[in-house]
């Protein structure tokens, strides 16, 4: 009865640890430092909204709302699943929210998995995500579809390109191999006179991402690996892959940088450990040769 009752008390904590954590916002904070960068975007400033899946802080998102506003971002990036693909009228937190923010600051919307779900019709409870998409465009959101932009400062400008790779490379357990070629054919090759920004929901193909000719990648889909353990981080991805490679955080190779979400929000599995939901805050600078 005593190991019973110490077995119901931890549990308890645990309950109120994670009730508490999952509603506490955390802000990072990245400085990505490139001789590629143009001067004109030395000390641009991006806030990274990613797996916001319907969540609010407060009566309409106030409290996020609040916190991006006193970090005075140039720009907005959204790296996808701002809503939850199997529930109805799962875009008017989103939409409540992208309205406030539109009105200050330009917004780049990358696909997730879950906006690409709604847009394919794969199940009956979706809403029609054509209207989403019409409201975001009035809004002035660029939605990135695998297509490209340019942003421009000045005389000077850098790319940004916003990949929706095959619903395939999100299956659980098992999912196809993806190679740079198949990149090139949603978007074509990218100039290496430009500093090129992608944004790119699914972060295991950092590899190839990088290989296509990304500069900077913004990713989330992990949500930090659900449960963090010190030393060991993420324990689990969405496609119950255990001890995912690339969790949260930042990440480096050959000159790229791949910057992680841990998400804002959950969905199937409510649960968060040591995790606590993310707004990540990039500000880029010019490295001097």
């Amino acid at each position: 009865m005593e190991t019973l009752l110490k077995i119901i008390i931890i549990l308890l904590i645990i309950i109120i640890y994670s009730y508490f954590e999952n509603r506490n916002l955390e802000l990072t904070h990245y400085d990505i430092k490139s001789k590629r960068l143009p001067k004109e975007f030395d000390g641009v400033k991006l806030v990274v909204l990613a797996d916001l899946h319907n969540n609010s802080y407060g009566n309409n998102n106030e409290i996020l709302l609040n916190k991006i506003k006193d970090e005075k971002p140039d720009y907005i990036i959204m790296a996808g699943d701002m809503l939850v693909n199997n529930k109805p009228n799962q875009t008017e937190i989103p939409l409540s929210l992208i309205r406030e923010l539109s009105k200050k600051y330009p917004i780049y919307y990358g696909i997730g998995n879950h906006e690409q779900s709604l847009m394919s019709g794969e199940r009956k409870a979706s809403p029609d995500y054509i209207t989403y998409e019409n409201e975001l465009k009035k809004l002035g959101v660029h939605v990135l579809m695998n297509q490209q932009e340019r942003i421009v400062r000045g005389n000077e400008s850098i790319a940004i390109t916003g990949f929706m790779i095959g619903s395939e490379y999100f299956r659980k357990l098992k999912q196809p191999k993806l190679d740079a070629e198949y990149l090139q054919k949603l978007v074509g090759i990218p100039s290496d006179r430009c500093y090129n920004i992608l944004i790119a929901h699914n972060p295991v193909y950092f590899k190839q991402y990088s290989k296509w000719g990304s500069d900077l990648i913004f990713s989330g889909h992990i949500h930090g690996g659900i449960v963090r353990l010190p030393g060991l981080g993420g324990v689990i991805s969405p496609q119950y892959k255990f001890f995912p490679k690339y969790d949260a955080g930042r990440f480096d190779k050959d000159g790229r940088t791949l910057l992680v979400s841990r998400g804002l929000g959950m969905h199937t599995i409510k649960l968060r450990m040591f995790n606590r939901p993310e707004l990540m805050v990039v500000t880029l600078k010019k490295e001097v040769q």
